[in-house]
């Protein structure tokens, strides 16, 4: 094994690319009911009770691209989900998905977007949270809000329109990078409920928010799904999430890349690269079978196990962490099956 990773490396670029571009995002929860979306590719980012499952039927919004499968029920309390995207760090990051709401509380959050990494450049950043998207209850039905920081703290705002329960709705979630100061980007909703514009609105049903208290974020990377808290959070059912960096990519379905279900294996440059202390392998399986993902210094000594286990078809990510390493380049390497796959990355302390 130490010889063919020396060969393997040999023939590898020296040089580290750190260009990225765009990619767009698709869940259309396309799997069994009662599925866990942490068998799907997606990650615990905390919570142990209430594991988010899938559950049937989907939801469907005429105009919408075609959404395939199920969607998913999100109550007021337990687990919450995130996974990642390719970075966004210019321009505008629009996320939209179908919404059916079945009751509301007092306000909470149930989906938003963060950074690759932490304060300072420093750890991972999926925990700071950027377009939080509320819901509170409005006399006989709810609205909808959206928040840079947390609700309790301020910083936060609602539309003026009473949503009705158990109604599907398309919301479109919008974050504008604005580069004159650091923190000033806006932050808007859209909201749907019979007809999707083909072009953004003049005027949305939330923003353009801006909260000079919070810093921007560098870029958003990570996508979040949260349960919220017992008293404030509301009981929900959610499909179709998009992600994408203009209005007509994320509504026309020719534009939307399906990462729900692959058609070959891949395994993707890790993100961010270089990094320290830590950075994100994505990799994809298009029929099921036993996986493993491992680090290796340039000599072939394995370093860590990201991944041993029997893994289903889809989309998945391993994080890589490890604050013993010194500085210099990597490889990691997926098996499955008869497939293998070498990649190299930096770490820079």
């Amino acid at each position: 094994m130490k010889k063919t990773l020396q060969i393997l490396f040999l023939f590898l670029a020296v040089s580290v690319s750190t260009n990225y571009a765009q990619a767009l995002f698709v869940e259309d929860f396309n799997y069994n009911a009662g599925d866990l979306l942490t068998a799907k590719g997606w990650t615990v980012s905390s919570g142990t009770t209430n594991a988010i499952a899938v559950t049937s039927p989907g939801l469907t919004f005429t105009g919408y691209p075609s959404v395939a499968g199920n969607a998913i029920t999100l109550t007021t309390t337990g687990e919450d989900d995130y996974k990642t995207f390719t970075a966004v760090s210019s321009g505008s990051a629009y996320l939209a998905f179908l919404l059916n709401v079945q009751s509301a509380q007092t306000g909470d959050y149930f989906i938003a977007l963060s950074p690759t990494s932490g304060t300072g450049g420093t750890g991972s950043g999926q925990t700071n949270y950027y377009a939080r998207t509320h819901i509170r209850s409005n006399g006989t039905g709810y609205s909808i809000g959206i928040s840079k920081s947390n609700e309790l703290s301020g910083g936060y705002v609602y539309g003026n329109t009473v949503l009705s329960f158990n109604k599907t709705y398309v919301v479109v979630v919008k974050h504008f990078f604005n580069a004159a100061t650091a923190d000033d980007d806006a932050e808007s909703i859209y909201v749907f409920g019979t007809t999707i514009a083909s072009v953004e609105p003049a005027t949305p049903e939330v923003g353009p928010h801006i909260y000079n208290a919070k810093a921007d974020p560098v870029d958003l990377s990570f996508i979040t799904i949260r349960q919220g808290s017992t008293a404030l959070a509301p009981a929900l059912r959610l499909d179709g999430i998009r992600i994408a960096t203009t209005w007509n990519a994320l509504l026309t379905a020719t534009d939307v890349e399906e990462t729900s279900i692959p058609t070959k294996y891949e395994l993707n440059q890790n993100y961010p690269n270089p990094f320290n202390p830590s950075t994100v392998i994505n990799y994809q399986l298009p029929e099921a079978g036993n996986v493993t993902l491992k680090v290796y210094d340039v000599l072939g000594n394995e370093v860590s196990t990201l991944v041993n286990e029997f893994k289903q078809a889809g989309v998945y990510n391993a994080k890589f962490a490890n604050s013993n390493l010194s500085s210099g380049i990597y490889l990691y390497r997926l098996q499955a099956g008869s497939f293998v796959s070498v990649k190299r990355m930096m770490l820079i302390k």
